[in-house]
C-alpha cells in the first residue's frame, strides 16, 4: 500500500487508522471541496463507556446537497459541547492520562466556531501535537473524483467499513467488563496509553 501521499476527508476526533495513515504518509492532504457526506466521520466520532461504545455526532445545521464541506456551519441549538465533554469525561477521567492530556482539548468544547471544516481542522492539528506526529495538512485546491497519485481515503474509512489496517491491542479504561474495541477516536488511545500511542499507530504497520 503506497502511503507516499494520501488525500483524507475531514474528520471529528478522528479514530486510530486515520492518524496510523497519517503518520505512515510523507505528505497528507484534507479534502475541502466535496459536498457534504453525511452518516460519515466527517462530523461523527466514537468512544468506549462503562456500558460499550457511544456514538458523538457533531450537529450541523441544514444543508443542500451541493454544500461543500468548507461552507458546513455547525449548530449549537442543543449545547453539544457540553453534552460531548460530559461523555468524554465520564468515559475517560478514570484513565492514567486524563488530566495530561484533558487541558489540551477542553477549549475546543469552549470556543464556538462557525464552520465544522475550521474547527475540525484546529481539532485534528492539536491531536497531531500530541501525539508527536510532525505533519501538516495541505487542503487540496479543488475536488476530484479520484486521485492516480495519491492513496484515496476519503471514503476508505468510513463507520460502515471494516478498518484497512491490522488491529493492536492495547490496554483500555473498562477491560474489566468490556472487550477490547479497535479504531475508536485516537483520544482512546491517548487517555489509556499517553505517550505510547505514536508507537501503537506505527505497530499497525507490521
Amino acid at each position: 500500500m503506497n502511503t507516499e501521499k494520501i488525500v483524507l476527508s475531514t474528520a471529528y476526533l478522528p479514530n486510530i487508522e486515520y492518524f496510523a495513515f497519517i503518520a505512515k504518509s510523507e505528505v497528507f492532504f484534507m479534502e475541502g471541496w466535496e459536498s457534504f457526506q453525511k452518516q460519515t466521520y466527517r462530523n461523527r466520532t466514537y468512544i468506549q463507556t462503562a456500558t460499550g461504545v457511544q456514538g458523538l455526532i457533531l450537529p450541523t445545521c441544514r444543508l443542500s446537497r451541493q454544500t461543500t464541506i468548507r461552507d458546513v456551519r455547525i449548530d449549537y441549538k442543543d449545547h453539544w459541547q457540553a453534552k460531548h465533554w460530559r461523555a468524554i469525561e465520564t468515559a475517560y477521567s478514570g484513565t492514567p492520562y486524563y488530566l495530561y492530556y484533558k487541558d489540551y482539548l477542553v477549549p475546543f468544547f469552549e470556543k464556538k466556531y462557525e464552520f465544522l471544516f475550521d474547527y475540525n481542522l484546529d481539532l485534528t492539528q492539536a491531536l497531531l501535537k500530541l501525539l508527536k506526529i510532525k505533519k501538516v495538512p495541505v487542503i487540496t485546491e479543488t475536488f476530484e473524483k479520484s486521485y492516480s497519485e495519491m492513496l484515496d481515503l476519503r471514503w476508505a474509512i468510513s463507520p460502515k467499513r471494516e478498518p484497512m489496517l491490522p488491529s493492536v491491542p492495547y490496554p483500555q479504561v473498562f477491560s474489566d467488563r468490556q472487550p477490547f474495541t479497535d479504531n475508536l477516536s485516537v483520544i482512546d488511545l491517548l487517555f489509556n496509553v499517553g505517550p505510547e500511542a505514536g508507537e501503537i499507530l506505527n505497530r499497525r504497520w507490521v
